[in-house]
């Protein structure tokens, strides 16, 4: 027993090896990528904060003091109130990146962090996809023993298709906080872990990371991750065509994330997703118009939109189908980024072909194509060519006066008939949507 012991002791004593992130980025100079995105002085200034995090974070401490001249600061807040408006939220990040220039009054790294963190949602927020994975590796620069700041660079370079950087970072922030005991940031990287296996269509893998958060929001009680597996969770059994096991995971993330949540409104989205893929179009359709109202950031935005016009068209409104239509395309005309392009795009050309509309099936699939392939989408890249070679299928037979492939009609329900689970699900969701009074 005392030799078992020792074993067990020696091998808990061992250091813990802490994954690096990718750091490297496809530039001539570090920081050139926010030149080249944010054109204008702000881009300017933006990029000056990004060289002082990166000196400041490797310098040791002690000799900090001596990093910059004393009047530093005074000229960077000068120029910041030269090249901000006063009331703008970007104002009052910069003027706490520019402490850093200030010795006695230097943020600590975990303020440093928070504030680089900032600017990196800020700057997605913005349509610059490139200054806020910048930032977001500054944050974990800032602060590199935390696992939050490590996360985040994780979820912005998925979003941005930058799965290879991703991997890495959600690795690193997953021994971070199994180091740190951090067990939300735990539960949450196996999350961001899973969500890359499905992206790669690998679901057992991306069940078993799912499975793991699971345990340990049971087990170490942080139930703020608990929803999000479960939600999850209901997108894989949803996408494996399991409706009695995905309506379960559905009704628990409900009960789990609660009417005020945030996130309820992805999981209504979610849950309106996959009645439309059994063509409920009607009660997809009164859902989806309900989530509109609480997304207001425009990749969200312009996947529900989408969503919303193929809903329309499986009922034959093809002037619902048309409104929605042209504000997705407004939505992707007015951003350089392309996150979640491909997947709208999807939906518009499911819409289309159910209106028989080769031409907007053909042109909407074809950007789908175009935007997958660069983002290295797997799946929707495999879908935009089936729906592409369908559109030119569709086009033919018009051109040679044969018959048209007969459409599935949408599924209602029987006059008369016992509201179903799936139903009340509704019922409850649309309900908790509803009732959330808008910011």
């Amino acid at each position: 027993m005392k030799k078992r012991r020792s074993k067990r002791s020696h091998r808990n004593s061992r250091p813990w090896v802490i994954p690096p992130g990718l750091l490297m980025m496809d530039e001539p100079f570090e920081g050139f990528l926010v030149l080249d995105e944010v054109h204008s002085e702000l881009g300017v200034l933006l990029w000056q904060c990004l060289r002082d995090v990166d000196l400041w974070a490797g310098t040791p401490a002690e000799v900090r003091r001596d990093l910059f001249n004393p009047n530093a600061i005074e000229q960077r807040l000068e120029r910041i109130a030269e090249e901000t408006d006063p009331e703008s939220s970007v104002r009052t990040m910069l003027d706490l990146m520019a402490r850093v220039l200030d010795w006695p009054g230097a943020p600590r790294p975990a303020e440093l962090s928070e504030a680089c963190e900032s600017l990196s949602r800020w700057a997605s927020d913005q349509g610059w996809p490139r200054t806020a994975l910048a930032f977001a590796q500054r944050s974990a620069l800032a602060a590199p023993e935390l696992a939050g700041p490590a996360y985040l660079v994780g979820m912005v370079a998925r979003r941005g298709a930058d799965y290879r950087r991703a991997e890495t970072w959600f690795r690193r922030a997953l021994a971070l906080a199994r180091r740190n005991r951090d067990w939300k940031y735990y539960g949450l990287a196996h999350l961001g872990l899973a969500n890359l296996h499905m992206q790669r269509g690998d679901a057992p893998s991306a069940r078993a990371r799912l499975l793991r958060a699971l345990r340990a929001a049971r087990r170490y009680g942080v139930w703020s991750v608990r929803p999000f597996a479960l939600h999850d969770l209901f997108c894989i059994a949803a996408n494996g065509g399991d409706r009695d096991q995905a309506e379960l995971y559905a009704r628990a993330a409900f009960r789990s994330y609660g009417r005020r949540h945030p996130r309820l409104p992805a999981l209504a989205h979610d849950v309106a997703w996959f009645w439309m893929l059994q063509r409920h179009y009607g009660r997809a359709l009164e859902m989806f118009r309900a989530v509109l109202r609480h997304v207001p950031r425009p990749p969200e935005r312009m996947v529900v939109l989408a969503n919303i016009a193929r809903s329309a068209a499986g009922l034959g409104d093809a002037e619902g189908y048309e409104a929605a239509w042209k504000e997705v395309w407004r939505i992707v005309e007015n951003r350089a980024d392309t996150e979640r392009v491909a997947e709208a795009m999807i939906s518009l050309a499911h819409g289309a072909y159910s209106l028989r509309e080769g031409t907007r099936m053909e042109m909407s699939a074809s950007l789908a194509l175009r935007v997958a392939t660069r983002r290295h989408e797997a799946q929707e890249r495999l879908a935009a060519e089936d729906l592409l070679n369908r559109a030119r299928n569709l086009k033919a037979r018009r051109r040679r006066g044969a018959a048209l492939p007969p459409i599935p009609p949408p599924v209602e329900p029987e006059p008369g008939a016992e509201p179903s689970s799936a139903d009340q699900l509704h019922d409850d969701l649309v309900e908790a949507l509803l009732e959330v009074p808008l910011p």
